[in-house]
């Protein structure tokens, strides 16, 4: 079940595990009311890398949202 995170720029972020990774990180969606969607690999050392971008489910180039870092950082320490 996907869970909420409100960031620092007030907007809400839907954060939905995927699926877990050999190396032992985890690959998550998250996505924003808008429509927007970054599929997100996140390692074990909370390094991340943005696998895939999507806008109303369709691929799209999005820029790398500026919350990123946070959520990462707090999806590192759950």
């Amino acid at each position: 079940m996907p869970d909420t995170i409100e960031v620092y720029t007030g907007d809400v972020v839907t954060v939905e595990h995927v699926e877990t990774l050999p190396d032992g990180g985890a690959r998550f969606d998250l996505s924003t009311d808008d429509g927007r969607t970054w599929r997100v690999d996140v390692t074990r050392n909370g390094d991340s890398e943005i696998v895939t971008t999507k806008r109303d489910g369709t691929l799209a180039d999005l820029d790398t949202p500026e919350w990123l870092d946070d959520v990462v950082a707090r999806l590192s320490r759950a």
